[in-house]
């Protein structure tokens, strides 16, 4: 639906299939960004002994799940597809993470 004078268009709703390619390349940075963060910091908790792997790996594994729920709800399924890979590689980095402090 196009914007008339004066008002602002509605945002399509989440399961209309519209077409999500709108994120510019400042969203997409600096969702990239605080993603990487976000990894680096969790990291450094699981290599500096202060939070075990294996509750970050969980608290993760829970995120992994509500994703997939979401999708099989109809929520942005390929959107979620793609978070649920990122997130399964962060479970893997600390999991790996974690077996290297024990060791």
């Amino acid at each position: 639906m196009p914007a008339t004078p004066g008002k602002v268009a509605p945002m399509p709703a989440a399961d209309d299939g519209t077409d999500r390619d709108w994120m510019g390349e400042d969203q997409a940075a600096a969702g990239q960004a605080a993603l990487m963060l976000v990894e680096s910091l969790m990291l450094a908790l699981v290599e500096r002994g202060v939070v075990p792997s294996d509750d970050l790996v969980e608290a993760v594994e829970t995120v992994i799940e509500t994703k997939r729920r979401l999708a099989e709800d109809g929520r942005e399924p390929e959107i979620a597809a793609r978070a649920v890979a990122m997130l399964t590689t962060i479970a893997n980095s600390l999991a790996a993470a974690g077996a290297a402090t024990k060791g």
